[in-house]
């Protein structure tokens, strides 16, 4: 049978003539005799209709075969997605789906979101395909359209797709009456659009197209507001969007198993010398290349480029291979490939003569520089439109005639290049494509040669003046609004150290030549980003407006008279930096200098007018603070405990306090005086909140009920009652006439404020909810659990309807917030971070994470500017939403980084964490291995002495030892829990090992085989180490007992019990060089033991009033480091004939003290042999420190940082800010004025801590036997939850005092007598309370 379509079609004509009524088209021939047959439209408009639409049908039909063709895909997998940006990456879901589920739904729009190359036209091709392939008769249309290749689509978008495809004027008319169509809009971001299509086109208004609409576009080109730019509007209102008929997805990136389904299709698709195992050996084996392979694009030219890029190459595993790596070599194979292909095909005289010429002046360096010369023309004429029309006759005189004319050569190139042409559009093979060659406009490694020497920092300026090419693109056009060109610009300085070399000179130009800042300011922009550490670099003088410096590292930098205007300094490190005379007007820090206060700041709020700004503390003080200055103006004093939450009257005029001292107050705003006092709570007050309406205030409490106050007299109103569980917060409706609570029942309930009684309940969520918040238009509740998650709810009239739910936080949500307009919604939590939320999708903003300590609350400026957050660390910090990071926050927060050690030949540092190790090169900080996932949930690690052996010691499986040499790991058994402490001898022979089980354990690294077990210890053991000579073995457990072992007859020689109080860290080390033993118990104190090996004399060499975690010698013995909750202390020791006599250091002696940590430093250690040393954080952080002596003058000492691995954030400790021009006074740090009282009651120094004994995780004390910390131990470390509190470790932060353990039981037993007394007191009070209730309504 025929292919035509007129052979296919079988067409039914409706009408009373059954000679007419059905007319079927079996042969090509008969067309004619058919359309003679039918009765002239002119006679009957009926007719005319029935006849259109039998073409019509027709034209569909041939319109669905042709695309059918177009749409087939020699490779595809189904991608997978998650719900949004923020979703975690396990929770997942088959993209087609979810398509499927929105085209059965009543939604009109759906988003895909990804990031460049993740297979977005490939989904939309491949759902084209089948929706065409299951296409009925009337059923809905797909229509496939490329927006870039649309002119101006937000107008008329379906008519101009539709007539392209040769549809004519009536067709369309008719189709736009009587059709539905899915439009399937590819490439959004291509088009460069930044309006609503389905809003500007008017889709499903009335009379107007019946569409669905799916619509793809790079998650890279997206700001923060992007939902406006997708969202339908509801029906005859264009001012309010309809959240319920969109819906989004975002692609994620291959898995291991996508890639290897990938590769068992694309090997067949030509004669291949590889098979499927030998390219996922490949890409399994060289480091890195997986992770970069996950986006399907570039896997594409990764399996055209790797045995290229493998050719005569014997160890993989030492490859390193780039993004802009995999574009390099495609391209060179593309055009291998083409110049074969010319080579062998018959040419016309004239384009072999051409083609024999490009040959001659290299035919890959020809077709480079065509591409590299079109990107450019594409960006520079046709604002970088990814699609270009191109008619001869109309265009012979445009720019255009340069690539797309008749020209042979050009011809040839053009044929030759990674292009594709539909008729007369032409583009790259993909947008990435573009932006790659374009990038080769700034820097092309090809007219450069091979430069791959390594060139110190120091020797930035040292370029010929010949490459800095002025006229070029870097010099005239701001790069920052194209971020994947950026990208792969860093890329670039990572591959070739000449562009490196080239951009440091350009910056260094920019000192003389005004004319080049905008260059400067690319060029600092591409060499932060590549991760170019620019610590201690002399800047002085440098001109970068608005360079993007974000996460830039810049530490004892010389930024003296340097232009920063504009500069974006979020998350910089900049500590020490001298920025003395530098312009810095609108340069950005992302946040403020944060307010100091002497106590913990427990809770916050902003005035109305956002003028002012009050901040409650744990002594019971409220400063207040003008906005414009953030100066303290006043102290409200009069509560007793710790402010638990404030609230501005809707006037201003007022402020009403909630206090642990059992009472509210409502104060004047503007004297301080108290005028009322609320009393009537058995318990702390935990919440309070005013009604929009000003005439009313609520309370809760710990006492399980909720009062209603009249705002004017302080009398009492009613007292909501039903909860069974303590009162965490609550929160008034947009009128003032409901109010909904929630606490440690799970439950929200909400009342009529007007009758007291209870209207609404939720179902139990299974979480303790800690905090909740109304959205500003009354329709939408807002909680944070126990657990981290973050829940929207719908607040309907006579339902309350659990919404979206997501986990935000890694510990408990202390507090919530949505702004006035509605578009966020602020967390804090007490993971010591505060998170910006889109608070319709849910969507991640920002992540804010300078805080030390628990941040307890949270509040959003009136006009959304900034967002306050009050912490445990005695500070309030302001941060600027604005200025949050462009574009959006990966969820994933940083594993904690629990310990390190260096080679012994310092070249490499290898790191532990939750996740696997990974191997840094000790000098550049590049990740050199990333270790199998097995070996994760490391606590500690250590190189054997001849360097061939890692010994690492985990929390779930015990010993694990690793061959440097082939990378095999062996597991020695015998641990049951987890290992604290592991220790080579100096012979690498024997491993010592000790943790969990109070037993030291030795093993023959050779053989695998369990040696002795040595008892004597009655707790964990913590720390343990060889003696230089390796004649001994010292060990330190839990309960501070030192233990001294001799290897050869394993006897136990000498212990010494500390008395160590409250503290739990021990640590013990020989100094090295000899056979003193050192040991540090926690107190800041460090014991030197006479050499006797008896541990009965010892003498303090250090004495410091901070508690210390961990200390180190270095190599030499002269210095040591030690670690505190949020930094380090440096100290040097006294020489060796000084050593007997010297005193201890104290604190005045501290040689530096490193701040800019914002979670406790786990572990410490010294590079052999050389000044540095690196730290490990709990905050994720891997910094690496050199000490430099006599920098500053004789005998002073600084500490520089050299580079760190970890989450980015804002460190400006120590920055020299003299003399800076245009700094707002906002942004300069100001020291509040003291504030001192002799009324103020005297508030404990200290607070109690817990702190996980496993992971050493801290938890705040509860009512209910440390519930945290047990639940914690065993979801966790599956560890039983009734483990005595006397096993765990204490720590201290501000605010309270910590007992010893008989102390802790006499306080235990009090505290149930009082608490059993307060019970009592309390059913009474609320019997009290009931009946003049019950009274006053009867009244």
């Amino acid at each position: 049978m025929s292919d035509h379509p007129l052979d296919q079609l079988d067409l039914h004509v409706p009408g009373s003539d059954s000679a007419n009524s059905t007319v079927r088209i079996k042969k090509r021939n008969k067309f004619r005799k058919f359309q003679a047959r039918l009765p002239w439209a002119s006679g009957s408009p009926l007719l005319a209709k029935v006849q259109n639409i039998q073409y019509l049908e027709y034209e569909l039909h041939k319109f669905r075969l042709l695309r059918l063709k177009e749409a087939k895909l020699p490779v595809f997998i189904s991608p997978m997605a998650k719900a949004n940006l923020q979703a975690r990456d396990d929770e997942l879901f088959l993209l087609i789906e979810k398509a499927q589920e929105f085209l059965d739904s009543d939604r009109q729009v759906m988003l895909i979101l990804g990031d460049s190359g993740a297979g977005k036209s490939s989904f939309n091709k491949h759902l084209e395909s089948e929706l065409l392939r299951t296409y009925t008769h009337g059923g809905p249309i797909p229509l496939f359209i490329n927006l870039p290749a649309i002119y101006e689509p937000e107008r008329d978008m379906i008519e101009k797709q539709l007539r392209s495809d040769n549809f004519n004027d009536e067709q369309i008319r008719e189709l736009k009456l009587h059709r539905q169509f899915i439009l399937i809009c590819d490439g959004y971001d291509e088009s460069q659009q930044l309006v609503n299509l389905h809003k500007t086109n008017m889709l499903n208004q009335p009379g107007q197209w019946n569409t669905k609409m799916i619509v793809s576009c790079r998650t890279q080109y997206l700001g923060q507001d992007y939902r406006s730019l997708f969202m339908p509007q509801s029906c005859g209102n264009y001012t309010r969007p309809a959240v319920e008929l969109f819906q989004e997805a975002v692609i994620a990136p291959f898995s291991k198993e996508q890639i290897e389904d990938y590769v068992e299709q694309y090997v067949p698709l030509e004669p291949r010398t590889w098979t499927t195992k030998d390219y996922m050996d490949r890409l399994t084996t060289i480091p890195n290349l997986m992770d970069l392979v996950r986006n399907p694009f570039v896997l594409t030219l990764a399996l055209e480029a790797l045995p290229l890029v493998t050719e005569g190459k014997q160890d993989l595993s030492v490859i390193d291979i780039t993004r802009v790596q995999l574009y390099d070599t495609f391209v060179k194979h593309w055009l291998d490939v083409n110049k074969r292909r010319l080579e062998s095909n018959a040419l016309s005289p004239l384009d072999r003569d051409t083609f024999d010429l490009l040959l001659s002046a290299g035919f890959t360096f020809m077709g480079i520089d065509y591409s590299i010369r079109l990107a450019s023309a594409i960006f520079e004429k046709h604002d970088g439109k990814p699609v270009v029309r191109y008619t001869h006759l109309k265009d012979k005189n445009t720019w255009r005639v340069d690539f797309f004319g008749p020209d042979p050569e050009v011809r040839l190139l053009r044929e030759s290049s990674p292009l594709i042409r539909s008729g007369s559009l032409f583009r790259f093979l993909h947008r990435s494509m573009l932006e790659y060659f374009y990038s080769r406009t700034v820097f092309d490694p090809s007219s450069h040669g091979d430069h791959d020497e390594l060139v110190p920092q120091s020797d930035i300026g040292s370029v010929d003046p010949e490459l800095l090419d002025v006229e070029g693109t870097l010099f005239k056009r701001s790069l920052l609004p194209e971020p994947s060109v950026i990208q792969f610009l860093s890329d670039r300085v990572k591959q070739v150290s000449l562009f490196k070399r080239h951009l440091l000179a350009v910056v260094e130009l920019s000192k003389s030549n005004a004319e080049a800042s905008q260059a400067a300011a690319n060029a600092i922009t591409i060499l932060v980003r590549a991760g170019v550490r620019l610590n201690g670099a002399d800047l002085r003088g440098i001109r970068i407006p608005g360079a993007d410096l974000t996460g830039g590292q810049f530490d004892s930098a010389q930024l003296q008279d340097a232009d920063l205007t504009g500069v974006n300094l979020s998350k910089a490190w900049i500590r020490q930096a001298d920025l003395s005379r530098a312009s810095m007007d609108g340069t950005r820090f992302g946040e403020l200098p944060c307010l100091e206060e002497l106590k913990p700041v427990w809770s916050c709020a902003f005035s109305p007018d956002g003028k002012f700004l009050a901040v409650g503390l744990f002594n019971g003080d409220i400063s207040i603070y003008d906005t414009a200055t953030w100066k303290r103006i006043q102290v409200f004093q009069g509560h007793q405990f710790a402010i638990a939450s404030l609230d501005y009257s809707p006037n201003g005029q007022q402020i009403l306090s909630g206090s642990y001292d059992e009472t509210a107050r409502l104060w004047n705003s503007e004297n301080g005086s108290t005028d009322i006092v609320l009393e009537g709570h058995s318990d702390r007050v935990t919440a309070v909140a005013f009604s929009p309406t000003g005439q009313q205030v609520a309370t809760a409490s710990d006492d399980k009920l909720v009062r209603l106050w009249d705002a004017r007299t302080g009398a009492a109103v009613f007292v909501l009652t039903g909860n069974t569980g303590v009162v965490s917060s609550i929160a008034y409706s947009l009128d003032g006439n409901r109010i909904a609570s929630t606490g440690r029942d799970e439950l929200i309930r909400i009342f009529d404020t007007l009758t007291g009684l209870l209207v609404l309940e939720s179902c139990k969520g299974g979480d303790w909810i800690k905090c909740l918040a109304y959205s500003p238009n009354g329709q939408r509740i807002a909680t944070g659990s126990e657990r981290g998650r973050l829940q929207l709810w719908e607040a309907a009239a006579i339902t309350l309807g659990p919404g979206q739910e997501w986990t935000a936080h890694t510990d408990e949500i202390t507090s919530i917030a949505f702004s006035l307009d509605d578009r966020w919604i602020a967390s804090s939590s007490s993971d010591h971070t505060v998170k910006l939320w889109d608070s319709r999708s849910g969507l991640l903003i920002s992540s804010f994470v300078s805080h030390t300590g628990y941040v307890n609350c949270v509040r959003i400026s009136p006009n959304g500017s900034y967002i306050a957050s009050a912490s445990y660390d005695q500070t309030l910090r302001l941060w600027e939403v604005n200025s949050s990071k462009l574009g959006l926050d990966s969820y994933d927060l940083p594993d904690q980084q629990l310990c390190a050690t260096y080679s012994p030949d310092g070249r490499q540092l290898i790191t532990g964490s939750q996740r696997p190790m990974r191997q840094f090169n000790a000098d550049s900080g590049d990740v050199d291995f990333v270790f199998p996932d097995h070996l994760h949930d490391i606590k500690c690690i250590a190189f054997s002495p001849d360097g061939l052996q890692i010994a690492i010691g985990s929390r779930n499986q015990g010993v694990t030892l690793w061959s440097v040499e082939s990378r095999a790991a062996f597991v020695l058994r015998g641990h049951i829990s987890f290992v604290n402490s592991v220790a080579f001898s100096p012979c690498s022979r024997w491993l010592a090992s000790g943790g969990w089980s109070s037993k030291v354990r030795l093993w023959d690294t050779r053989s695998g085989a369990a040696g002795r077990v040595l008892n004597g210890h009655e707790g964990t053991v913590q720390s343990l180490e060889f003696s230089p000579d390796g004649c001994w073995i010292v060990s330190v457990c839990l309960e501070g007992t030192i233990s001294l072992w001799e290897t050869g007859t394993w006897e136990l020689k000498a212990k010494r019990t500390i008395d160590i109080g409250r503290y739990r860290y021990n640590v013990v080390a020989y100094i090295p060089g000899c056979l003193q033993i050192a040991s540090c118990h926690g107190d800041g104190t460090i014991r030197l033991w006479d050499d006797d090996q008896q541990l009965q004399g010892f003498r303090y060499i250090l004495k410091q009033d901070q508690e210390s975690y961990e200390f180190a010698f270095s190599s030499c013995g002269q210095w040591v480091a030690t670690t505190h909750s949020t930094s380090v202390r440096l100290w040097r020791l006294p020489s060796l004939d000084q050593n007997q006599q010297a005193l201890p250091l104290q604190d005045q002696d501290c040689a530096s003290v490193i701040d800019g940590f914002t979670r406790p430093v786990g572990e410490v250690v010294w590079r052999p042999n050389k000044l540095e040393f690196a730290t490990a954080s709990y905050e994720g952080s891997i910094r690496v420190w050199r000490v430099v002596e006599d920098k500053d003058g004789p005998g002073r000492v600084s500490v520089e940082l050299v580079w760190f691995s970890g989450p980015a954030v804002l460190i400006a400790s120590g920055a020299v800010l003299n003399d800076v021009i245009g700094l707002g006074a906002v942004n300069r740090p100001t020291e509040q004025p003291p504030v001192v009282s002799a009324s103020m009651t005297p508030v404990p120094t200290t607070t109690q801590l817990l702190l996980c004994p496993v992971c050493s995780q801290p938890f705040k004390p509860s009512k209910n036997q440390n519930s945290n910390l047990r639940r914690h131990l065993k979801n966790v470390h599956n560890m039983s939850p009734t483990m005595h509190p006397r096993k765990c470790k204490w720590d201290s932060i501000p605010g309270g005092r910590i007992k010893d353990d008989k102390d802790r039981k006499e306080r235990t037993r009090k505290s149930k007598l009082l608490w059993a007394r307060k019970t009592r007191l309390r059913h009474k009070a609320e019997e009290a309370a009931l009946g003049l209730c019950m009274l006053s309504q009867a009244v």
